[in-house]
């Protein structure tokens, strides 16, 4: 049975204090592939990132050369995955030079060491089956013009598809997908026995609220491996998500809980917060005990009847996180340009050049669950905005700058709607669902500070956040107030408080604080940065 790689060593920007360009990038991939007895990080697979971002297209063979010259043979001892970018969302021809990246570096380091490096490429935004079946034949299509122009072969279907599933839908009709796919494969003559699928937590808790993406990353993990089970093959789930709970709670802290929620997940992510913020040896401690972790823990499986109750909840939840997501969108959308943009991406807007985030479509978690009455005020649900939503950390980041952060949107009425519903067992049921819960709002609940707010935010989006933590803190929380929560943090919220004269004057609602606009601008990076070590992830 092949072995997975069990921690995922990527390329996001939510540490808080260093830039990592691209440069750079290289040799961060080999420290974090090299074993900690030689002073490395001791992870089992790199996702070099071509989504979104400005990597040259020679990183690949850079980092497979770098490895091999330190005696690490990659496709053997560690794993090279890059991100390539989906065709529907960036230009062809950036998805075209990302595959001949891959093909290149493969006849590169097989020259020198008679070992295929790169075996599998990440594909994101992934809806059906087809989708990841013609994405599969394109990249044929490369290896074959390789095929024409080098010394070297490889076969077709030598570098394989991991579908990244983003979308609260496509999560939770994940084996739809993936009955898709083996279809048009089986059709083709091209069978296999294992497929490995990304689980987006990040971009599926921005679009549908965080309690919503916990649920469909859970229905996903044990369908996907239902659905393997009835077909004979082995699917295995890569868990995609930072440090913050917003984006997963992937830290030491939180480990034995998350390997708790999140049983059946074969790889998970270690991104840059934790690698930055958290610092070398938390995340050794992180990488050897999932090492030994996943793969052992069971996985977690859901009843059909479960699983229509789970549908319901993100119905539930999601539609009190859309109500107030599209009064904070423009606000959030002038926050995220002071946030620390950490690596080389591309632009955040919708130019031919840019890439761009879309809202939510409520109608198509209309469609998931069975409450008529949910269903119909889903549907009425208006999520046009006339702003550029930022990608997940940004999104992240801006919310703590304004003393709201994003785990508790939608929350605390989603809970209410549940206990008039359901009574007490429906939240008891959510619990079990979902048992990180509680720790991820308690951790998130130290950063509250509606205040600062004021006048930044429409009164609305406020007051259904104030609602929000009441009601959290109620029925989770122990009745924690707002004010005990800040006292954990006095210099943080001193930070935060500083930022919001600099805020309001940058959006125009505020006259000068400085004379030199340059110097605001720098100090209120610096807080950010400082804010952002204290949480311990950017965003």
């Amino acid at each position: 049975m092949r072995k997975y790689p069990r921690t995922m060593a990527t390329q996001h920007p939510d540490n808080s204090e260093v830039y990592i360009n691209i440069q750079q990038e290289p040799e961060e991939a080999i420290e974090a592939l090299t074993s900690s007895e030689k002073g490395g990080l001791g992870m089992e697979e790199i996702m070099i990132d071509f989504e979104g971002k400005l990597t040259p297209y020679h990183q690949t063979s850079q980092i497979a050369m770098g490895l091999i010259d330190k005696g690490i043979i990659p496709g053997r001892d560690v794993a090279i995955t890059p991100r390539i970018p989906n065709d529907r969302k960036e230009p062809l021809f950036r998805q075209l030079m990302s595959i001949m990246s891959l093909v290149e570096t493969n006849i590169l380091a097989f020259k020198q060491t008679g070992v295929q490096a790169i075996w599998e490429t990440v594909v994101p935004m992934i809806e059906s089956g087809g989708e990841i079946f013609r994405i599969q034949q394109r990249i044929d299509s490369v290896i074959e013009l390789g095929n024409k122009n080098y010394d070297v072969p490889f076969p077709a279907g030598s570098i394989r598809v991991i579908p990244l599933v983003e979308t609260v839908p496509s999560l939770v009709n994940i084996d739809q997908i993936l009955d898709d796919y083996m279809y048009a494969t089986s059709k083709e003559g091209m069978p296999s026995d294992d497929i490995r699928v990304m689980m987006a937590k990040s971009d599926s808790a921005m679009s549908y609220g965080m309690v919503s993406s916990v649920l469909a990353v859970l229905i996903a993990i044990s369908r996907s491996h239902s659905w393997g089970k009835q077909h004979g093959m082995t699917v295995a789930p890569i868990f995609g998500g930072g440090a913050l709970p917003f984006r997963g709670h992937v830290t030491l802290a939180n480990l034995d809980q998350f390997c708790m929620n999140y049983g059946g997940v074969q790889t998970v992510t270690i991104q840059s917060g934790l690698r930055y913020d958290h610092g070398p040896e938390e995340t050794r401690a992180v990488t050897e005990t999932l090492a030994k972790r996943l793969g052992t823990t069971p996985v977690r499986s859901f009843s059909v009847e479960e699983q229509k109750r789970m549908k319901d909840y993100i119905g539930i939840f999601t539609k009190h996180y859309l109500t107030t997501f599209v009064k904070l969108a423009e606000t959030i959308e002038a926050i995220s340009k002071y946030i620390p943009k950490n690596r080389d991406r591309l632009s955040g807007s919708k130019s031919a050049l840019g890439y761009a985030r879309e809202v939510a479509n409520a109608r198509e978690i209309a469609d998931l669950v069975t409450d008529p009455v949910l269903r119909e005020e889903l549907c009425s649900l208006n999520t046009e905005i006339s702003c550029a939503i930022p990608r997940a950390i940004s999104f992240t980041a801006s919310m703590y700058t304004i003393g709201m952060p994003p785990e508790f949107v939608g929350v605390g009425r989603g809970l209410k709607e549940i206990q008039e519903k359901y009574g007490s067992d429906g939240i008891d049921q959510l619990l079990t669902f979902y048992p990180q819960l509680k720790s991820d709002l308690q951790f998130a609940s130290q950063f509250v500070n509606l205040k600062v707010s004021k006048g930044v935010v429409q009164e609305q989006a406020r007051s259904e956040y104030r609602e929000d933590f009441v009601r959290v803190s109620q029925l989770l929380l122990d009745g924690r107030s707002e004010a005990e929560a800040m006292a954990e943090n006095g210099f943080y919220h001193t930070l935060l408080q500083s930022t919001m004269p600099i805020i309001l004057h940058l959006m125009g609602k505020q006259s000068d604080i400085f004379a030199d606009d340059q110097e605001e601008l720098k100090i209120l990076h610096d807080w950010i940065v400082k804010m952002g070590k204290i949480r311990g992830s950017l965003g």
